[in-house]
Order: structure tokens, then sequence, then C-alpha cells
């Protein structure tokens, strides 16, 4: 079963998948569905649902993993995403040659294309659903059209820790905050300062890394500055802990010298904000929190960008309590420094469902392998199954994965061993 697992992930990776970018990788389960003679179903945007008849009585169950992955890169590569990742196999280890893996979502997507192909399999009806967009807008999950699923019982595969499940997440606000200032020529030098390679990961799972990002820590560099902003831009999502931010600005000072700890240089001549421009900027963005705010929530400054004399900050605030969340959300649009805020999107507080006989399943069939209990995980990260379980009604639903670590960066990696390990979880389940 290694080499099969191997060689389903290597098959996966091939193919081109950014979030937005999903159409090859559905295509391909497409083929696999018809290759082995299977009913299937693709939307307009993509997702996928695919039917395998079963061959002993029992509730049809319904697995599911998104399609699309996070793709980063070395500043140094030329990697091009549209060829698909560029596997290392070492060993139990595996990672990526400079980029992001996409062990976030492939895993899951390797473990349901084995299951689809391998014909050896005792189980009931069962079916796959493969959804798009998990990873920026949970467009799959709130689009699909549910009236094609039959199960009611369902087994989500993006989990990262192979000796337990999750059986509740938080809930999400993300909005958009935007600072519209004037810019203006000035006599002094321009300086731009860099941040980089810090270890990153998912805002869910690593939620204290947040505290420390790489625009926080920017921004309490230039805060103690006798400076003029003329541009800062860094992250690349708001679900992601940002690994680097760069900013120009401009002072009177030479900040070659007075900063040491980062990386600056001297650049040509740029239009800079105003000091008052600059000052509200960065005291906004200080305003906002990082990690844990309470017991029960969280939130993550993802990304900044400038564009042209518009200041644009993705800020992303959990919770796993409804009057929280919305306590909370409504507060953060209370804000002092003339920023405008946009509301992106919302997600739904995935809720603990104490009759699950899904999670009573699991649990039996994990000390039944392993002769011990499994973790049960209440999590920050929002999941698309809390999107998927408001579309189907009377789902009952657990989410399990492999090990994997600092995915969505340049240092993602996961293990062979942990997949065999949910492979045989989920074979065990499925034929009792």
């Amino acid at each position: 079963m290694r080499e099969t697992l191997i060689n389903n992930f290597l098959r996966i990776s091939k193919i081109p998948r950014m979030s937005g970018n999903e159409k090859q990788i559905s295509d391909f389960f497409v083929e696999v569905a018809k290759n082995n003679h299977l009913d299937f179903f693709q939307d307009s945007n993509y997702n996928v649902l695919i039917k395998k008849k079963g061959n002993i009585k029992g509730d049809s169950i319904a697995f599911q993993s998104h399609l699309d992955m996070v793709c980063v890169k070395k500043e140094s590569s030329n990697h091009d995403f549209s060829k698909g990742i560029d596997v290392i196999i070492d060993g139990d280890k595996v990672t990526a040659k400079d980029t992001s893996l996409g062990a976030d979502q492939g895993v899951g997507l390797a473990l349901m294309l084995t299951l689809i192909e391998d014909n050896t399999l005792k189980h009931p009806d069962l079916e796959f659903l493969f959804t798009v967009e998990e990873e920026t807008t949970f467009k799959g999950a709130l689009t699909f059209p549910y009236d094609k699923v039959v199960s009611r019982k369902m087994i989500n595969l993006d989990f990262c820790e192979d000796d337990g499940t999750i059986v509740s997440s938080a809930g999400d606000n993300v909005s958009e905050y935007v600072y519209e200032g004037t810019l203006s020529k000035k006599n002094l030098n321009s300086y731009k300062l860099k941040i980089d390679g810090l270890i990153g990961g998912n805002s869910g799972i690593d939620i204290e890394k947040s505290r420390n990002n790489a625009i926080i820590n920017m921004i309490s560099i230039l805060s103690n500055k006798n400076i003029y902003l003329c541009s800062i831009n860094g992250g690349t999502f708001e679900n992601d802990i940002a690994t680097s931010c760069e900013a120009v600005v401009q002072s009177e000072s030479d900040l070659t010298k007075e900063i040491s700890n980062i990386k600056v240089e001297q650049v040509e001549n740029s239009e800079s904000f105003s000091l008052e421009d600059t000052k509200n900027i960065i005291n906004e963005i200080l305003a906002m929190k990082s990690g844990f705010i309470t017991e029960t929530a969280s939130a993550n400054l993802g990304t900044t960008k400038t564009d042209n004399n518009k200041v644009i900050v993705t800020y992303l605030f959990r919770s796993t309590i409804k009057s929280e969340l919305e306590e909370i959300s409504n507060n953060l649009n209370n804000l002092k420094y003339n920023f405008k805020i946009n509301n992106l999107y919302t997600d739904n507080i995935w809720k603990i469902n104490e009759n699950s006989l899904m999670l009573k399943k699991y649990k039996e069939t994990y000390f039944k392998l392993f002769k011990e209990n499994p973790r049960e995980s209440i999590i920050q990260g929002g999941v698309e199954i809390s999107a998927i379980q408001e579309k189907l009604d009377n789902l009952d639903l657990i989410s399990i994965g492999a090990n994997m670590q600092n995915f969505h960066t340049i240092n993602e990696v996961t293990y062979i061993s942990s997949w065999e390990k949910i492979y045989n979880i989920l074979i065990n389940i499925i034929s009792d």
C-alpha cells in the first residue's frame, strides 16, 4: 500500500492546482471516474462528486477533500506552478524543492484516489466530494448542489495530526481595511526594509506564531522611527501567517546605520505619504492584535499591500462562540485612524455533535487498531465542512488526516507512514 499511496500523491502533485485554477485537477478526477466506470458529477465551478457502489450492506459514507493548494516559493526559485510540484522523498519524509508541497490537501486527495481505485475493498456505497477554492473563499463548499449527495455520514481529510480528530472549529470573519492617503515628493532619502524567512504556517493550527508575523515585526520597527511611509507589502493569504514583509520609507536619518536587525538598503526616491497618513497607517495596524485574544478567540493579520495611494490590510478574526464572534467583529468596525472597512466573508462555527455516531465509530476503530484513545480537538482554524454542514441536513461528520507541518510554506513536510496509518483507519471504518 505504501507504494500505491506514494504513486498517487505523485500523480496529483504533477497537476497544477493553485486556488482558482482547479480545472486540470478536477478533470483528472473525472477521468479517474470514467476509467473506473463510476458515476460522477462535475459542476460549473469544477467541484466533483464520484459515486462508488458498495459490496456490503451499510449506510453510505462520503469522503471530502479540497482540490486546491497554497502555492508559495523561495524568492530565488524559478519554479513554475503550472507544471506541478517537485516532490522530494527522503525515507519516510516528504517535502518539495523550494516550494510549498501541497500536502494540504494533496494527501487527502491521494487517500481518496486510492480508495476509488482499490477494488479489493469491502465497503458500503461511497461518495467522494472534491471542492474548489478552500484556501481562499470556500467557493466549492458554498456552491456545490448538495441534492446530488446521498450520504449523511462524512469523513473530511483536512486535519494534520494522525492521532486524533477535529470535533469542532471556530467560525471566522474576514475584513479588508483600506486607507487612502496622499502621496507627494519629498527631498529625502528612500530606503527599502525587508523581513523574510520567518517560519509561518496556517493561522488555524499555528495561531500563536501570528503574534510575531513579518508584518507585525515590520510595523513595530517603523513605529519607533521618524519616517514617511511610501509602501508596505507583506503576507500571501489572510489565512496564513506572514513570513515576509517589505516596506519602502523616506527619512532624514541614515536607516542603513540606524537599523541593523533586518535588511535595509537605499533605493531610488519614491513618493511618500504625509507624516499624518504614515502615523495613521502604522497605528491602525498596531491596533490589530494577532494570536489568541481570549481563550476562545484569535486573530491573524494576514496581508498588507500598497496600491498607489492606498494601503489595504486583510484581517481575520475567529471564535468558537457565536456571540463573541459577533461582538468582536462589531468592535473591529470602530476604527480610529480613517481606515474604511469592507467585510469580505464570514464562515460558520462547526459545533460539537455530542451524539455523533461517526465520532463513536472512529474512536472504536482507533482503539481497536492502536490500543489507545484518539485526541479530540477544537481548533481555531475555519474548515469548509462547517459550510457543508449548513447545506446538508442531519450530516454526521468527523475530520481526520495525516501528519504534516508548516503547510502553506516552503518548509511544508508530511510523512508516508502517517498516510498509511490514516488509510488503515479508513478501510477499517468502511469495512465494519
